[in-house]
């Protein structure tokens, strides 16, 4: 009967982590679940206990660790900072200054400034991005 009660508890801990950002009712859940297969297979309440408590402490023990490992990846850059670093064509080039001009970026029209001299559909790179102007390099 304890196994049984554990276990349900441990699935009922696990659901509700589902509506929580925190890890906690999941570690208690998994300890609850681990704790009613030792009840179950070997019928001591101490041994049950002392199942729990050790798993609940590693699980929780390990949360910073774990953590870690989930957010360390890049996040995902969107909107006009994807813009940096991408490759565009020199659409036009203004008459009076050669390192200002136009390009297209997904059919909408920027503004684009270089240090150096710009080639009429030459590729260039995006460095910098401030109000409505590239800043550029040549490749």
């Amino acid at each position: 009967m304890v196994a049984i009660s554990l276990f349900v508890i441990g699935v009922i801990l696990v659901i509700i982590e589902m509506f929580s950002i925190t890890f906690v009712f999941l570690w208690i859940g998994i300890a609850c679940i681990l704790a009613a297969i030792v009840s179950y297979l070997t019928g001591s309440i101490i041994l049950t206990f002392i199942t729990f408590i050790i798993s609940a402490l590693i699980l929780w023990l390990s949360t910073k660790n774990f953590a870690k490992r989930i957010h360390q990846h890049k996040t995902i850059e969107n909107g006009v900072n994807s813009l940096i670093g991408k490759e565009v064509i020199v659409s036009s080039i203004e008459l009076t200054d050669d390192t200002l001009g136009t390009t297209k970026v997904y059919g909408d029209e920027w503004t684009i400034r270089s240090t150096e001299p710009l080639v009429l559909s030459e590729k260039v790179v995006v460095t910098k991005i401030e109000g409505a102007t590239l800043y550029v390099t040549n490749i």
